[in-house]
């Protein structure tokens, strides 16, 4: 997302995509990026302050400075982040589809988290082409819509796989950052998270038990078994963790373990998906 990192993400990755792309054909590379929010990162707390602008000319001003700041001539994937039903309004799409047409992007997506708005996007395959919402093995409450949402032809997206840290054994309440301090803050005030923290212990013991595979890797592998789901996001900046989640694409889980994990979920007395 532009205002990643205190709107720093964009041209830090953009100087990792320039050396890239001196060697790299465009095409070998997807680049997808999210626009909306104008606050430097997610409130933990509801605040009166207005955290998002959905205009026309604000959405267009942020998509030109995405590529501008990536280095990249155009977005394979732009996503609305966080933007609900009544805000897609009809100027909001006649702008969007101009920019599509004058190749500021391939793809239109949306971030949510709230199935109504998932319910939306079904409604509207001709307008959006892929969702990024959250879905984890302590939320496979979303599989049902996640199948209605393929079955409409939109591509789905996996982010929060990790269910915001809470599946890692000691990712959340180890300071070593203000990054931390955010991390530990969100999972104390804000609702979903606490529920997430209340629902992990019996999954993490789930997860820790796989054989051949950490748990962050078990909970990718599960979450890209299923065939409607295109693709995983997540975030880090470490390069060992990086690559322990790469090496998922050549695991796989038994029926057994997929079996443990399920019952772990069925277990769960509260859900969150909204």
């Amino acid at each position: 997302g532009h205002n990643y990192s205190g709107f720093n993400a964009e041209p830090r990755l953009g100087r990792v995509i320039k050396e890239i792309l001196r060697n790299n054909s465009r095409s070998k590379i997807i680049i997808s990026t999210k626009a909306g929010t104008i606050i430097p990162s997610s409130p933990v707390l509801l605040t009166e302050k207005k955290s998002t602008d959905f205009s026309p000319e604000y959405i267009e001003q942020t998509c030109l400075n995405s590529i501008k700041n990536l280095n990249c001539e155009y977005l394979d994937i732009f996503q609305l982040h966080g933007i609900n039903e009544s805000q897609i309004t009809e100027v909001l799409v006649e702008k969007l589809i101009n920019m599509k047409e004058r190749g500021f992007f391939r793809y239109l997506g949306i971030n949510t988290h709230h199935e109504n708005v998932m319910n939306f996007i079904c409604r509207s395959p001709v307008f959006f082409d892929m969702v990024l919402l959250d879905y984890n093995v302590l939320q496979l409450d979303r599989e049902p819509i996640i199948s209605k949402l393929n079955n409409a032809g939109i591509g789905v997206v996996a982010g929060t796989v990790l269910a915001q840290g809470h599946l890692i054994n000691g990712k959340i309440g180890k300071i070593k950052s203000l990054a931390d301090l955010w991390y530990l803050a969100r999972a104390i005030l804000k609702p979903t998270s606490r529920i997430l923290y209340k629902n992990s212990f019996g999954m993490r013991k789930t997860l820790s038990m796989l054989s051949g595979m950490t748990a962050a890797q078990g909970a990718f592998v599960y979450i890209l078994c299923n065939k409607e789901i295109s693709s995983c996001v997540f975030g880090t900046t470490s390069l060992p963790n990086l690559n322990e989640i790469l090496e998922t694409a050549d695991l796989e889980l038994d029926a057994k373990n997929k079996l443990e994990i399920l019952n772990s979920f069925e277990s769960l007395k509260e859900k969150i998906s909204l």
